[in-house]
């Protein structure tokens, strides 16, 4: 199985709970998370204060401090969570695909999806962006994992005479994964990611046919292949 994207955990709670309550802490947490998620993507790291966080969430300012010390705290469990989801996701859309370049497009579509409507992935993504150094010395490198399932992921493929044996997995992984990563960017800056779809759609329209192996037909990058 390919494996790992960035694997870290969210942060456990600061302090340890009672057995029978561990259910709703980690809901209290959750709710937490999803209330600053909503207004670090909209604000931004620096303008959402701890007070917008806690009226966002209807709860105290104590039950809130209860789960996470700071804002900072608060910010870098996010990341984690965003890391934390991309191992099973990229695990069900490879497993979902017998042909490693049908699960090749379709990760980056499933990634995109992620980054258009999840708030938690947006957040994430604007956090790693605005977080002060020291802080982002907490969290793992970002994107290396990424790399590493897909260069799994061709070599795979090219193994199984579905990706084109002359191209280099590792060079092109990195390079996919920063040119959906820099698309995305571009796309949230320019449109909010409104046209994030049609900007991965013309890439792989540019790279599909470099990846087919000689033998292989014309590939499309429609629902079926990008489900």
């Amino acid at each position: 199985m390919v494996e790992p994207v960035e694997t870290a955990q969210p942060a456990a709670a600061a302090v340890r709970r009672p057995r029978g309550r561990a259910s709703d802490s980690a809901a209290t947490r959750r709710l937490i998370v999803e209330a600053a998620a909503a207004l670090f993507s909209e604000r931004g790291y620096a303008t959402a204060s701890l007070s917008d966080i806690v009226s966002g969430t209807g709860m105290t300012k104590g039950a809130v401090y209860w789960h996470f010390p700071s804002k900072e705290e608060i910010a870098l469990d996010i990341v984690r969570t965003m890391y934390a989801s991309w191992p099973p996701m990229l695990g069900a859309v490879m497993a979902a695909h017998d042909d490693a370049l049908d699960a090749l497009v379709a990760v980056t579509y499933k990634a995109a999806d992620q980054f258009t409507n999840d708030l938690t992935t947006q957040a994430a993504k604007r956090l790693l962006a605005e977080l002060p150094p020291d802080a982002l010395a907490k969290l793992p490198q970002p994107y290396v994992g990424w790399q590493g399932a897909l260069q799994a992921l061709i070599t795979q493929g090219q193994q199984r005479g579905q990706i084109n044996a002359a191209v280099d997995p590792e060079g092109t992984a990195q390079a996919i994964v920063a040119s959906f990563f820099g698309m995305q960017q571009v796309s949230w800056e320019l449109t909010g990611r409104r046209d994030l779809l049609n900007r991965l759609e013309n890439f792989w329209k540019l790279v599909l046919p470099q990846l087919r192996p000689a033998a292989r037909t014309a590939l499309g990058t429609d629902e079926e292949t990008s489900a």
